[in-house]
């Protein structure tokens, strides 16, 4: 189990004010999707369906595809390790810096892990996996639709996990689940809690080949999704009711963001394609910004100092309303003028 994520805000009791690590956008008005659970919370006497099916077909039904190509789970996280275990003591790329938890399902199901290093590269076997996180994490990356449909199509021997969690928090085209429907190597990854912002219910699903989803199926446990969650789910696919209301607006003001942290002397950060940003500190530790931050001024960062291949100098922020942004750039700059 990997500790040290963002959002970790039970750590701090009620001393956070303005929530930063997390890459989700706090202010999502959740109102009506609270009305709606509370008038069904008779639900949670019953137990949920063991496989959430009614939440399945209208996510199929939204994207265009069979309901067969489309499997629930307990956010993406769980989706994660239910493939590393199908593909138990395969060989798994894993290009980094990038979310930990592919690395550690790996590591649990016996798979041969990549860095994507040459030499490691030039030894493992022909069969692999790969797994791309597209928006990627931390970075804010966002790697061509094109190139993605090209790299998946011509490689029919690898399996290509490609997790598009942060898909509504950018721009940038990615993969669309009806256009690859009848790709066998690819399994496409989505979430709920971002989309939505609604990470405490723990909603998410996969896409892909009838067959590998099948496959997916016999290994998850029975009511692994709670029935709150099921509701909210369907709720939030009829309503449409995303995170963020107007996506142009809010990059415009993570490009403000970011254009303000890199006045900053001593900070660099770098491009993004998303609301999130990754900053790295010239000589002072992310750790201790971060106790700064948190204690002096309610503000919780990203410590990225448990990202494999970053060092205790990097962190990362997500961009929230221009009062806030305006707090953390204030703050940080105290931070390194002591």
């Amino acid at each position: 189990m990997i500790e040290g994520h963002g959002d970790d805000i039970y750590r701090y009791d009620d001393l956070v004010k303005m929530n930063f690590s997390s890459n989700i956008y706090q202010h999502a008005d959740l109102s009506m999707l609270k009305e709606h659970l509370m008038e069904h919370f008779d639900i949670v006497n019953n137990y949920p369906e063991p496989q959430p099916r009614s939440l399945e077909k209208l996510i199929a039904l939204k994207e265009g595809i069979s309901p067969e190509c489309v499997m629930v789970t307990n956010g993406a996280t769980e989706a994660i390790y239910l493939i590393a275990q199908l593909f138990h003591g395969s060989a798994s790329i894993i290009p980094q810096p990038t979310f930990s938890e592919y690395a550690d399902a790996c590591r649990i199901h016996r798979h041969i892990i990549s860095y994507e290093n040459t030499d490691d590269l030039m030894q493992l076997p022909r069969d692999r996996v790969y797994w791309i996180c597209n928006p990627n994490n931390p970075s804010g990356n966002v790697l061509m639709k094109g190139f993605m449909n090209y790299l998946v199509r011509r490689s029919p021997r690898y399996t290509f996990v490609v997790d598009q969690s942060y898909e509504a928090y950018t721009n940038e085209p990615v993969l669309v689940a009806r256009e690859m429907n009848g790709v066998p190597n690819l399994l496409l990854l989505h979430s709920f809690s971002k989309t939505y912002g609604v990470p405490g219910l723990r909603l998410g699903y996969v896409t892909g080949f009838p067959s590998t989803i099948q496959l997916l199926r016999n290994l998850r446990h029975p009511w692994s999704v709670s029935n709150m969650a099921i509701e909210a789910g369907k709720f939030l696919i009829k309503k449409e009711m995303h995170a963020v209301p107007d996506l142009q607006e809010y990059l415009v003001e993570a490009e403000r963001l970011r254009s303000q942290l890199r006045q900053i002397e001593g900070v660099r950060v770098f491009e993004t394609k998303t609301n999130y940003m990754l900053c790295e500190l010239e000589t002072a530790s992310a750790t201790d910004l971060k106790s700064f931050l948190i204690h002096e001024h309610g503000i919780l960062i990203r410590d990225c100092t448990n990202f494999y291949g970053l060092s205790n100098h990097f962190f990362r922020v997500s961009t929230q309303k221009p009062e806030e942004n305006d707090a953390l750039t204030a703050a940080i700059r105290e931070y390194l003028k002591q």
